[in-house]
């Protein structure tokens, strides 16, 4: 998964369908490879007011590695069916007018409390691998802080910034390890057998 920040969402009158057009180059998360487009999915998405959209999200291969990615603009935010502002407006403590059920705004606040530290922990990884720079784990745990008072949408800036700098994500808002170089490679090898299946059957059907 790899996720745009700089886009434009282009409707089709006709299906009500939007895709999404970028001029930003993001490399493979895992390798640093160039990523080329191989087929697209539709995604829905519903805005803090309950309104449905649909979207047309492409998926490209990565050169190097083979590993397939879904490429999200930043207004959707993985695994979920909310976009960006909506859930970070209940994070905020702003729900009220929200159309998510109880349940699930309860969920949102429950699943980002439990992670918040090993994002704020994520982010320092992210800021000295760019800049060479150690941070200190006094800074380390305020950096989300800093971020929010900052930034605007911070919940898309933050999730773009740890995704595309090869954080995994898990489901929910939950990141998980980077995985050892067996299992990467493992991985790599498995879904080089199934993309090339794949890629057969696409042919055998056209």
């Amino acid at each position: 998964m790899v996720i745009v920040s700089s886009f434009k969402l282009n409707r089709n009158e006709l299906s009500g369908i939007f895709t999404i057009t970028t001029d930003e180059i993001i490399l493979c998360p895992l390798c640093s490879g160039e990523l080329y487009y191989r087929d697209s999915r539709l995604r829905k998405l519903k805005d803090f007011l309950g309104d449905l959209s649909y979207f047309f999200v492409r998926r490209l291969r990565c050169q190097t590695c083979k590993k397939l990615h879904t490429e999200l603009p930043s207004i959707i935010q993985p695994n979920k069916h909310y976009n960006s502002d909506a859930i970070q407006s209940v994070l905020d403590g702003n729900e009220a007018g929200c159309t998510a059920d109880n349940s699930t705004i309860c969920r949102w606040k429950t699943e980002f409390a439990a992670v918040e530290s090993d994002i704020s922990q994520r982010l320092g990884s992210v800021y000295a691998q760019m800049t060479d720079e150690t941070v200190s784990t006094v800074h380390t745990s305020a950096i989300l802080d800093v971020i929010k008072t900052k930034c605007k949408n911070w919940l898309a800036f933050v999730m773009a910034l740890l995704i595309n700098n090869g954080h995994k994500i898990c489901t929910r808002f939950a990141f998980c390890p980077f995985p050892s170089p067996d299992t990467v490679n493992s991985t790599r090898n498995k879904e080089t057998e199934g993309s090339k299946e794949d890629d057969k059957a696409i042919e055998n059907s056209s």
